[in-house]
């Protein structure tokens, strides 16, 4: 059954996981509907899931190297919580980044091309 106000496969409950944590959480069918409808949102929400999943690979690689390789044998990544890593940084990103306008989310974008290069730089080997 879709979800009666984003329209995303619900299962056999009315509203989704996302739209009924919101809804009990005190926000109405009409805030979440325009939400969901805002093709602007949705685009934004859609670029910080990119930015989040490269932040999050960028440092949680660095983050995994302190634990040691006998124990990244036993353990997946997700085990690990980079998942839940990548949401954090996913959710910040959503709340944040509608809010400015164009230029200053094109600065933001910088910056954070900014510190994933940085990250490369200081992964890479140096010779001694």
């Amino acid at each position: 059954m879709p979800c009666r106000i984003c329209g995303k496969h619900s299962g056999a409950e009315r509203e989704c996981q996302k739209c009924s944590s919101a809804l009990m959480k005190g926000v109405d069918d009409s805030t979440l509907k325009l939400l969901y409808s805002d093709d602007q949102t949705k685009k934004v929400w859609a670029e910080n899931g990119e930015i989040a999943e490269k932040l999050a690979r960028a440092y949680y690689g660095h983050l995994l190297e302190g634990y040691g390789g006998a124990t990244l044998k036993k353990d997946s990544r997700e085990n690990f919580g980079f998942n839940c890593f990548a949401d954090g940084i996913r959710c910040g990103l959503d709340i944040v980044m509608p809010l400015l306008d164009e230029e200053t989310r094109e600065k933001a974008r910088t910056k954070v091309s900014q510190m994933l290069q940085a990250r490369k730089k200081a992964e890479r080997p140096t010779n001694l």
